[in-house]
C-alpha cells in the first residue's frame, strides 16, 4: 500500500502517521497542503477505508487533478478558499507545509482554530540547517548562475531532446519555494508561541536532497539513512516529523527571519524565477 521509499523516508513519515491514527482513532481526517495528495492521503485513506479523509489545497491545479485522478469513497479534495473554516477536526496533518507559508505563526493559528480541543496535529518539516537545505541552496546558486541549466540541456541532448512527463506521483503541481529555515530550538518555540505542545518528535533520515538522491539509492543504504537519523541529535537529520497538541493561548507574535534564511529565501524564489522564465 505504501509508495516506493526513497532518501526522503516516505514510507517511515507514513509510518509515523499511520501509528498515530491507530492510537487515537479519529473519525475525519484533514489533511491541510495536500497538494495532489499521491504521497499522504490517497495511500492513508486507502489503508482506512472507515475514515473519512479530506484534503485541502491553495494550489487549484493540484486539487482538480487530484479529483480527477483519486476517487475513493472515504476521500474528498477541495480548494483552501472553499474550506469551512468553522468546522472542527480532531486530526490534522500538515506535512512540508510551514516552511512555504508567508507567517508560520498565524499558519499555526489558522490550525488551532481548526482543531478540536483535544485533537491532535502532525507537523513535518525539513531542518532549515540540515543537509538537505544545504544541499538545496547549493542547487540554487548552481542554477543561478547557469551551472544546472547547461546540465539539463545536455541531458535532453543526449535523449534527443525527450523530456520526463506523468504527474501521478508528484506531491504537488504548485511551484512553492521554501521561504522559512528553522533550526530545532526554533520550530519548538515556534510550536509553544502558536499554542501547541509537543507529544512526540521523530526525526526521518540523514541525507537527502540535491547530490544524495542520485548515490543513495539501495534499500540497505536507504535503511541506514533512516536508521541513523534516529541515532543523530535533531541538528544532524535532513527533516523533522512532529505530534502536536494543544497548549496554552500564547500572545501574537511577529515572525521575523534571520539574515541568512532571508537570503536563502530570496535565491529559492530567484532560483524558481529563473525555471518559470
Amino acid at each position: 500500500m505504501f509508495l516506493p521509499d526513497n532518501t526522503y523516508g516516505t514510507q517511515k513519515r507514513l509510518r509515523f502517521m499511520q501509528e498515530k491514527i491507530e492510537r487515537f482513532q479519529p473519525k475525519r481526517v484533514l489533511d491541510v497542503g495536500c497538494g495532489t495528495g499521491s504521497m499522504v492521503t490517497v495511500p492513508l485513506a486507502r489503508k482506512y477505508p472507515h475514515i473519512q479523509f479530506l484534503g485541502i489545497d491553495m494550489d487549484s491545479e493540484s486539487i482538480r487533478f487530484a479529483k480527477s485522478n483519486h476517487t475513493l469513497h472515504n476521500l474528498a479534495f477541495r480548494e483552501l478558499s472553499n474550506m469551512d473554516t468553522k468546522e472542527q477536526h480532531d486530526f490534522i496533518i500538515a506535512t512540508e507545509v510551514i516552511e512555504h507559508v508567508d507567517d508560520p505563526w498565524e499558519f499555526l493559528q489558522f490550525l488551532g482554530g481548526i482543531l478540536t480541543p483535544k485533537g491532535r496535529l502532525i507537523v513535518t518539516l525539513p531542518n532549515g540547517y540540515g543537509p538537505f537545505e544545504m544541499m538545496s541552496m547549493a542547487e540554487a546558486l548552481l542554477n543561478i548562475v547557469g551551472v544546472i541549466p547547461l546540465l539539463r540541456l545536455f541531458k535532453r541532448l543526449a535523449m534527443n531532446g525527450a523530456r520526463p512527463v506523468g504527474k501521478a506521483g508528484a506531491d504537488t503541481l504548485a511551484e512553492s519555494p521554501h521561504i522559512n529555515f528553522f533550526s530545532f530550538g526554533q520550530i519548538r518555540q515556534l510550536f509553544k508561541e502558536g499554542g501547541f505542545e509537543i507529544r512526540q518528535y521523530q526525526p526521518r533520515t540523514f541525507l537527502c536532497g540535491f547530490g544524495f538522491d542520485q548515490v543513495l539509492r539501495s534499500e540497505r543504504i536507504l535503511e541506514w539513512n533512516q536508521k541513523i537519523a534516529d541515532i543523530l541529535p535533531p541538528f544532524f537529520s535532513s527533516d523533522w516529523m512532529f505530534l502536536l497538541e494543544k497548549g496554552e493561548s500564547m500572545n501574537p507574535q511577529v515572525y521575523k527571519r534571520g539574515p541568512l534564511s532571508t537570503l536563502r529565501k530570496m535565491l529559492n524564489t530567484r532560483c524558481r524565477s529563473s525555471h518559470s522564465s
